[in-house]
């Protein structure tokens, strides 16, 4: 039988973007629960998929980050996102976060260009 309650890779591989979409924008735990009001704790359980987000949760989180809601659910039908970020991907968070905010949109910009076929 399923087990409504434990965590999909789905949930796992969501927290894991929220965790990235956090260390990107540059805050901390505890200062995105501040922003929902809600603990630390709980943006931890979440990152880690140990619970759920709801659908209103995350559109608030999205609003927070500066993502869009589909941005969370990229690849989340791969299982290999259940690991969460790398150390190379927070490294990376990290140094685009202290980019200034004109050399942040060029370095997206490229991106986006980069992964057009």
């Amino acid at each position: 039988m399923y087990d409504t309650k434990a965590a999909s890779h789905i949930d796992k591989s969501v927290g894991a973007k929220i965790k990235l979409g956090r260390l990107m924008a540059g805050l901390s735990r505890e200062k995105l629960g501040v922003q929902l009001g809600i603990s630390w704790q709980q943006i931890q359980k979440y990152e880690s998929g140990a619970n759920r987000v709801s659908a209103g949760r995350l559109h608030q989180i999205a609003q927070i980050l500066g993502r869009e809601i589909q941005w969370f659910f990229e690849d989340a039908d791969n299982d290999s996102s259940d690991a969460g970020p790398t150390p190379r991907d927070i490294g990376m968070a990290r140094k685009f976060n202290r980019l200034a905010a004109d050399r942040k949109r060029a370095l997206e910009a490229l991106i986006d260009e980069m992964q057009r076929p």
